[in-house]
């Protein structure tokens, strides 16, 4: 009787969430709005690394999480299940590849150090830009992922993650029909007329379900 007293006093399991706190611990500051954490993913990584583009940013960075590559599911693991450790998203910038710094180095040099590290898995130092950078859009309860710009309306995002079309009662957020709540910050947000703003910092993914 004592045993299931006990159990019966146990308070119910709950979801953990995470803080924006907790969240902020996983990266290290550096100014201007940049980031810099480290991600260990199991070969083969299932991510593409490619040189920048732009004429005005040097280096290399993340093009692409190959979906239900090793990454993603890190990425998963970090971002739906709150995991320990941190996430990868296009558009990061790659420093240093198992403590090696590759800044200034070739995809070559890369590929040369994931190959010949003799271990099964690679460790990524990575950048990001957390206020002018993509945002990782996170649709629950489906998991879907999708990674978008800066000044995107939250409803495109929404769409092509969910793969559908989301409902609208209205074109400004008033009536409620579209709002979605975001996990960590318990906000409320209104796909039909929200952008992806600056005021957003991407070390956290925005993790919204319907209905608040």
């Amino acid at each position: 009787a004592a045993q299931r007293r006990r159990r019966s006093g146990r308070a119910p399991a709950v979801q953990l969430e995470a803080t924006r706190t907790e969240w902020f611990r996983k990266v290290k500051r550096i100014g201007n709005d940049k980031a810099i954490f480290d991600v260990t993913i199991p070969k083969p990584m299932g991510v593409k690394i490619q040189m920048f583009p732009q004429e005005n940013r040097k280096g290399m960075g993340v093009s692409e999480v190959v979906d239900d590559g090793n990454c993603d599911q890190v990425n998963r693991k970090v971002i739906i299940d709150e995991e320990p450790g941190m996430w990868v998203m296009e558009g990061d910038q790659l420093l240093c590849v198992d403590g090696v710094d590759v800044e200034r180095g070739s995809i070559d040099d890369v590929v040369n150090i994931v190959s010949n590290n003799g271990k099964d898995e690679v460790t990524l130092t990575l950048l990001r830009d957390t206020r002018r950078g993509p945002v990782k859009i996170v649709m629950m309860p489906g998991g879907k992922m999708e990674t978008v710009r800066r000044n995107c309306r939250l409803s495109a995002a929404g769409e092509y993650a969910k793969q559908g079309v989301l409902k609208y009662g209205c074109l400004d957020g008033w009536c409620g029909t579209c709002w979605h709540r975001e996990r960590t910050t318990n906000g409320v947000f209104k796909p039909c007329s929200d952008l992806i703003t600056e005021d957003w910092d991407s070390v956290l993914p925005m993790v919204l379900t319907f209905r608040p």
